[in-house]
């Protein structure tokens, strides 16, 4: 079984820690988190790590603002952005630049990947992506948003939290402990909340977003993993944005919010499934059309 390594860098002085296994030599599988409180590369994959190294070179970080990695938001673009900058910074300093890389997230993850895709400065660092009840922003329920949008800081209300992401299982206790642990990092609880920080000019015309229509023009082979008992987001929400993508698979499961952390082995199982299923889209692109553009 593969060691799983913990490794950081700096980059502008800003660190990024990030979890790591599987050969060099494997296609590259960038893993990226959710963005509850407590949220880290830690408590999304570390069960589903060793089985996706037994075949690919897995790369999973701590996003800006989560786990070890530096306490920053950039409050002048969509969350997404100055993340998928960080990702991108990692993936050249680890010398991948040249070397497309399979992005699976999970909520905000997933929507980190899907909007990777419709970036021309990111995309063509994206071979395929797969999202697991990640929207991108739109679909997500009234109620999901207002129940996470608070966390007071206690056990019972960390409880609270993973319950609504992933029902009861019985590692139940020792995932809000581990979550308990990096939402107590200086820095992590003023990060996730400033976002949703109200301010006197709520009414100013935001810049426009063409997403999920803006997935129209992507060839990326994409999937969308929703879980038929999940109360976060609306219950067609895989479908509706499927419409808008040429190149997208819909997945089905048994699960609520975040299987990967309920069910990290059969998710593993399945991502692997996916993924073999995205590459063989992807390889016959590539013989329908040779090249790449950046």
């Amino acid at each position: 079984m593969s060691t799983i390594k913990r490794d950081q860098i700096s980059v502008g002085g800003l660190v990024t820690s990030f979890l790591s296994a599987g050969s060099p030599s494997a296609p590259p599988l960038v893993l990226l988190h959710d963005g509850a409180w407590g949220g880290s590369a830690e408590a999304s994959w570390i069960n589903v790590i060793p089985t996706l190294a037994e075949r690919y070179q897995v790369i999973a970080p701590d996003l800006y603002g989560y786990g070890s990695s530096s306490k920053m938001v950039q409050l002048d673009v969509a969350p997404y952005e100055f993340r998928l900058r960080q990702v991108a910074a990692l993936l050249d300093t680890l010398r991948l630049e040249d070397h497309p890389a399979h992005l699976v997230g999970n909520s905000f993850g997933g929507a980190m990947a899907l909007r990777a895709a419709t970036l021309p400065w990111f995309s063509w660092r994206v071979r395929t992506a797969v999202s697991i009840a990640g929207t991108g922003g739109p679909y997500r329920t009234r109620e999901a948003l207002a129940a996470l949008s608070h966390f007071d800081g206690s056990h019972a209300d960390m409880l609270r939290v993973v319950r609504l992401l992933t029902g009861q299982f019985p590692a139940i206790d020792d995932h809000v402990e581990l979550r308990l642990r990096d939402a107590c990092n200086p820095g992590h609880y003023r990060a996730v909340a400033a976002a949703g920080l109200a301010t006197p000019f709520e009414g100013v015309p935001r810049s426009p977003d063409d997403y999920p229509q803006s997935l129209r023009t992507v060839r990326t082979p994409l999937a969308l993993v929703s879980g038929r008992q999940d109360d976060l987001v609306e219950p067609d929400w895989a479908h509706r944005i499927a419409e808008h993508a040429p190149s997208c698979r819909v997945y089905e499961i048994d699960a609520k919010h975040s299987p990967n952390i309920s069910d990290p082995e059969a998710t593993a199982t399945l991502l692997l499934t996916i993924l073999e299923e995205l590459e063989s889209d992807a390889a016959a692109q590539d013989h329908a059309a040779p090249g790449t553009n950046r």
